[in-house]
């Protein structure tokens, strides 16, 4: 559990590191299902044609980087969260990574003390997680290194991925480093007391890709302080609240850089981005979710989106576009 100086921190910055809560027991497995999962999406992606090969030979991190300079598509079999803009992608792509090693993270007993020290003792998940599997910025080329989950990550607030339903929603990102990561990896960076008036800051649709949108230099200098670069160890969290402005660094090492963002939140109130699933991992009165529960949850998501049986849309489409004209924004 967090100490009381650790809880006054985070109140009073919008963050807090919290070193070496996880150790090799409980990230190996992770990277071992990982590592079976892309050799996996790399086989598939061979049989279709749209890679060159399997890189079969090649280590994870070199074979990840390997299949997407050819196919930037690779992500899709990897991410933990259905992706939103899904109309224009074929049906094999829209899919969520929810393997029994993730899930075990996800509910790791060491990460929800933590967490509960913050929400209290009755926690779910939020569906917003990301996977950042982010290689060597220089080998990026064209769009795919605009994107936030293999590029660098643009300065926004976690509440800007949800809708405004969950505007009272109790709800932390939880920032889980798979390697140590430096500043030249793209470790996060933050913005110090950004969070105190929570509110959602005016973020513009990005540049070439209006999804990845962003919250102008303009705005961020408003708060009178430097962005903060958190560098952190394996096994390290970093704690954010939903209004903290943050981003990351580009990876300007010759290293792939590996992190999960997990979020959770308050179990029984509004998720955000009600499509898709949460699950309860710690209470006193409600079933807990096992790792079936939680593979079976997303899988049914997916369907429900492919067949179109979700009432109305899967997150604010026009929140970010409706800033383009804005002055800020040019």
């Amino acid at each position: 559990m967090l100490t009381a100086a650790e809880l006054e921190l985070f109140d009073q910055q919008g963050f807090l590191v919290v070193p070496d809560v996880l150790d090799d027991d409980d990230l190996d497995p992770v990277v071992d299902e990982y590592a079976a999962a892309l050799g996996d999406a790399g086989a598939e992606m061979f049989r279709r044609g749209e890679v060159s090969s399997t890189y079969a030979d090649l280590p994870f991190a070199d074979r990840y980087i390997a299949l997407l300079s050819e196919n930037p598509d690779i992500f899709y079999y990897l991410g933990i969260s259905l992706p939103l803009d899904y109309q224009g992608l074929p049906p094999h792509l829209v899919r969520a990574h929810a393997g029994p090693a993730f899930f075990g993270l996800l509910a790791n007993p060491k990460l929800l003390d933590v967490v509960e020290s913050v929400l209290g003792p009755e926690i779910s998940t939020n569906p917003v997680q990301q996977t950042r599997l982010k290689p060597p910025q220089h080998l990026l080329t064209g769009a795919v290194a605009t994107y936030s989950n293999v590029g660098a990550t643009t300065w926004h607030q976690d509440f800007g991925a949800v809708m405004d339903e969950a505007a009272d929603t109790d709800m932390i990102t939880v920032w889980v480093a798979m390697m140590d990561t430096t500043e030249e990896m793209g470790c996060l960076q933050v913005l110090p007391g950004s969070h105190r008036d929570h509110e959602l800051t005016l973020h513009c649709p990005g540049r070439s890709n209006p999804a990845e949108n962003y919250i102008p230099q303009a705005l961020l200098e408003r708060h009178g302080v430097d962005p903060m670069p958190v560098p952190v160890s394996r096994g390290s969290l970093v704690l954010l609240t939903k209004f903290t402005e943050h981003g990351a660094l580009p990876n300007t090492s010759d290293r792939l850089r590996w992190s999960f963002d997990l979020r959770y939140q308050k179990s029984g109130q509004p998720t955000g981005r009600p499509a898709f699933p949460s699950f309860v991992l710690r209470s006193s009165h409600r079933p807990v979710a096992t790792a079936d529960d939680y593979r079976k949850g997303w899988w049914d998501a997916r369907e429900r989106v492919l067949s179109g049986r979700v009432d109305g849309a899967l997150y604010e489409q026009d929140r970010w576009l409706r800033n383009r004209d804005n002055p800020v924004c040019a």
